[in-house]
């Protein structure tokens, strides 16, 4: 029974470290631009992610966004959001080629000038108030660039669409970094 024991555990143990190998963290930023029911935003954004290759060609990535954050004398609006991508990727020396399909839970909120009736709360001075939450999804091609044995630099684009007219389309770069 001992033996079993210790060899259940080695197993565990050498599937943790296969596990890790194939794992990685990005940390990046860019610039969107966004439109979302009446408003729109240009901004900076960033992101942080953590990838996983679960197959030879095949990445899941589960991150967090900052799409825009804008302040105008008409609106003032940010979106935020957690998101799980699949990407498929194409290898060479200089680094890899990849593709992302996924989805997105964004968290739009802010104060804007309605045109019309505020269907949100309406604040002083004629402000209307509102934090929604929107389903997305995003589509994105890019390039991650060896520049060391772990590490890459990420360029990409993506583009966002989803409900109550949320698009965005973005240009990011980041950071790369293999657990190996």
């Amino acid at each position: 029974m001992k033996k079993i024991g210790i060899g259940a555990l080695l197993t565990i143990a050498s599937l943790n470290v296969q596990a890790t190998e194939k794992l990685y963290g990005i940390a990046g930023a860019g610039y969107s631009e966004a439109d979302y029911e009446n408003a729109e935003a240009s901004s900076e954004n960033f992101y942080l992610a953590l990838g996983h290759e679960f197959a030879p060609k095949w990445y899941v990535e589960a991150g967090y966004k900052r799409l825009f954050d804008e302040q105008t004398e008409t609106a003032d609006i940010k979106g935020d959001a957690l998101y799980l991508a699949v990407l498929g990727k194409a290898g060479s020396r200089s680094g890899e080629l990849f593709y992302k399909l996924g989805v997105m839970r964004a968290d739009i909120s802010g104060f804007r000038t309605p045109e019309g009736d505020c269907e949100g709360t309406m604040t002083a001075p004629g402000r209307c108030m509102f934090d929604e939450g929107v389903i997305a999804g995003m589509a994105g091609l890019g390039f991650d660039f060896h520049v060391g044995i772990n590490s890459m630099i990420r360029v990409e684009y993506e583009y966002i669409h989803g409900e109550k007219d949320l698009s965005a389309n973005m240009i990011n770069i980041g950071y790369r970094y293999n657990f190996n």
